[in-house]
């Protein structure tokens, strides 16, 4: 693909101007020059993207198929054409048509006979799963409601239409009448009888799959309940970013996604403070701004507004030269994008960034992990902040400019508390990496030092979403790696059905490493009884019950249609073990990606919006908006500002030292970021306390060496407090507690 590049005039004296004078219109206005310009280069990129070279591309690729046939085939050959055909058909969304093809190659005597000779039972299969993306879309995406697809499914998120799944039942019971070991066609057949009310009573008891209780029950926990179609949130796409976050303090928080169709606008919805969401994209300059697979926020420019950095091109390689996006936030409800002026503008397929300032200069850097194979490379990035809204990439002086392969993670984190940040990169076919800062007088002699093999983190090869969190409150770090098996993706309801089964798994388990203080990691999985199944692609942490453990939520991502399984939430029972407590509401069946926590009602919990949807252009799926209602424990919201350190005090580290109920002393630790690989959390701290009578002192050990750490008494639970570096005087915030609108639906 040619690297496409479109010139971009912008006058500073113009800029300075365009700040005074609001009125300006906004198609002139120059503060949106480079809005303009990137929605133009995205969609020359668009236009010309390749249906041979772009997956994504299926109605494109299946047009493409559908003229040129080849010439000369044997009829097998023929059949397995037409095979490839109608299964991008399928890819398409176009499940009517792939259903009509699949049918004639099974009812054509001559295919027939072949598919039955040469055991190709793959065609029935995948008329199988066609029946059930019908049935999907007819029902959960056409006639959506707040229960669709989240399993155990609930009496109004059973199909209305139900012609789809007893096809599907039709069509996997004659494919286990073949081969009784078929257990992914088990699995999805079981799904089925799920979708139209029938588990497990009407599921035949040879192949009935026991779906477990999982814990949820036994911790007393509420259900969360979504409430996305209520307040017009339920946007329907594909995978992409979710942030939530307070974009023009109010007070309340906002909610900004994206998805990865190339013609997929951005949305922002500002958080009204009475219930309701309202839809500001084209108000905030954003229309025109496509596509994207992540997104990540930080105030780079320490203006205390919020910025937006949107990645795209992930998994295309050649096809996913395109560029990102820094979107600075005006303060007046508006973005611009800056890409090209901050000199960011570069085309390189990534998902993948991280914000932290390595070198303490109290301004944000961010590092940006672009994918590379043995084909193509490109190089990842570290883009240092030059402190005027510009940037300059310094990944090759300060050894970080590797091609490391196939990069999925990234996070900056302070491993070894030296007041350094570190940074772990998670690579999907490969050996994961985690690089120790250990500084310098300037960029020229900055030095990163690459301790994977003897830190014991190189583990899962097959690495995707990793978290970086402190699951055991001893103030130090620790490392959650997902599992993404790359030559198990169209087997994904298979493992599932294995470990429902009890039966070994064969596909690559999530790794969770205990960080021993000494820049070593203990191998902790098993024990904490995360060896689960997960194929994640979306992973966040939160606390969902306030008890002050930090709990983990995947989302299933595998791109193969097949992949119809529940997303999974871990409860971290006191830093011991996690158990499952899927069943609260969150087990959706469509692929989660951008997953993001936080507290947008004011009311002390956590609540959790999903980006839904897989990558192939007709694996759209509605949004989530989980509400938590687990408001029994006590909490802190803390909002870090820093001085010395950037404003946002990212990665800074805060201490909660509390009485518990019974008399003892107890601390809770949070380290200031976004949270998870895909999906970000709101930058304010959301801490669960649990059951407590006081709380003791918050200290917080500002993100740089030498900085005093600053304690804070006086401090009460339940409330919402800003915390300023070396003031220690506690600012008390009042926040409004918001009770969301029913049918309402977003204004538009």
């Amino acid at each position: 693909m040619k690297r496409v590049c479109f010139s971009l005039v912008l006058s500073i004296s113009l800029l300075s101007l365009s700040r005074c004078n609001r009125k300006t219109n906004p198609d002139m206005d120059p503060r949106f020059a480079g809005n303009r310009e990137m929605a133009a280069l995205l969609d020359s990129l668009n236009r010309i993207a390749d249906p041979d070279v772009n997956y994504y591309l299926s109605n494109a690729k299946s047009e493409k198929m559908k003229h040129r046939q080849p010439a000369g085939m044997t009829p097998f050959q023929k059949l397995k054409w037409n095979r490839m055909y109608y299964n991008e058909l399928l890819n398409a969304g176009r499940s009517e048509e792939a259903i009509k093809g699949f049918n004639y190659l099974l009812s054509d005597p001559e295919y027939g006979k072949m598919i039955k000779d040469s055991n190709v039972t793959i065609v029935k299969e995948l008329l199988g799963v066609s029946y059930l993306r019908l049935g999907e879309q007819q029902n959960c995406i056409l006639n959506h409601t707040a229960a669709s697809c989240i399993l155990p499914l609930k009496p109004e998120g059973v199909h209305k239409q139900q012609l789809g799944s007893r096809k599907a039942i039709a069509t996997y019971t004659e494919i286990l009448n073949e081969n009784p070991n078929d257990l992914q066609s088990r699995w999805l057949m079981n799904v089925a009888y799920m979708t139209l009310g029938l588990y497990p009573d009407s599921v035949p008891k040879k192949w009935l799959v026991p779906m477990p209780e999982y814990d949820a029950s036994k911790s007393g926990l509420k259900p969360f309940a979504d409430r996305a179609v209520d307040l017009g949130l339920d946007v329907n796409g594909l995978a992409g970013g979710s942030c939530i976050e307070d974009f023009n303090n109010d007070g309340y928080m906002d909610i900004f996604c994206t998805s990865y169709g190339l013609f997929d606008n951005v949305h922002l919805f500002m958080n009204q403070g009475d219930g309701t969401f309202k839809d500001m994209t084209e108000a905030a300059q954003l229309k025109g701004i496509l596509g994207g697979l992540n997104t990540v926020q930080a105030d780079f420019n320490n203006d205390g507004f919020t910025d937006i950095l949107i990645l795209r091109g992930a998994w295309l390689d050649k096809g996913g030269e395109f560029p990102n996006s820094l979107l600075r936030n005006n303060g007046d409800g508006t973005f611009s994008d800056i890409t090209k002026t901050a000199g960011m503008l570069s085309f390189c397929p990534t998902e993948i960034a991280t914000w932290g300032d390595f070198n303490n200069d109290g301004w944000v850097d961010v590092f940006v992990a672009n994918e590379n194979n043995p084909d193509n490379k490109y190089p990842c990035e570290l883009w240092l902040n030059n402190k005027n809204e510009t940037f300059t990439n310094v990944a090759e002086k300060v050894g970080l400019a590797g091609n490391f392969g196939y990069t999925k993670g990234a996070k900056w984190a302070d491993f070894n508390n030296d007041g350094m940040l570190d940074i772990y990169i998670s690579i999907l076919g490969g050996n994961n990496r985690l690089f120790m800062n250990r500084g310098g007088k300037d960029i020229a002699n900055w030095k990163f030092e690459d301790i994977s093999g003897k830190a014991g983190v190189e583990k899962p090869y097959y690495s995707f979403p990793a978290l970086v969190f402190d699951y055991d409150n001893d103030g130090y770090q620790d490392i959650y790696v997902a599992g993404f098996h790359l030559q198990r993706l169209d087997k994904v309801g298979e493992d599932y059905c294995r470990e429902y089964l009890g039966l070994p798994a064969q596909t690559e388990l999530p790794r969770m490493f205990h960080n021993n203080g000494n820049e070593t990691f203990t191998d902790v999985t098993s024990q904490l009884k995360l060896n689960k199944v997960t194929y994640a692609m979306g992973s966040n942490f939160g606390d969902i019950d306030n008890d002050g453990w930090m709990d983990i939520y995947t989302g299933t991502g595998a791109f193969d249609f097949t992949s119809l399984v529940p997303n999974r939430m871990f409860r971290n029972v006191e830093g011991k073990y996690f158990e499952e407590v899927s069943s609260l509401g969150v087990a959706h069946l469509q692929k989660g990606h951008g997953m993001a926590f936080g507290d947008a009602d004011n009311d002390g919990d956590q609540d959790i919006y999903v980006t839904m949807g897989g990558a192939f252009e007709g694996d759209v799926a509605r949004n989530v908006f989980f509400e938590n209602n687990n408001t029994g424990n006590a909490w802190l919201t803390v909002q870090v500002q820093g001085k010395s350190v950037n404003r946002s005090a990212l990665e800074s580290r805060i201490k909660v030292n509390v009485i518990t109920e019974d008399g003892n002393k107890r601390s809770i630790y949070s380290n200031v970021n976004s949270g998870g690989t895909f999906g970000a959390n709101s930058l304010q701290q959301e801490m669960g306390l649990g059951k407590i009578k006081s709380i003791e002192s918050v200290e917080v050990n500002w993100a740089k060496p030498g900085t005093p750490v600053t304690t804070y008494t006086g401090i009460k639970p339940n409330t919402f407090v800003r915390l300023s570096e070396g003031n220690p005087k506690t600012e008390t915030v009042s926040r409004k507690t918001v009770t969301w609108a029913k049918g309402h639906h977003a204004h538009h």
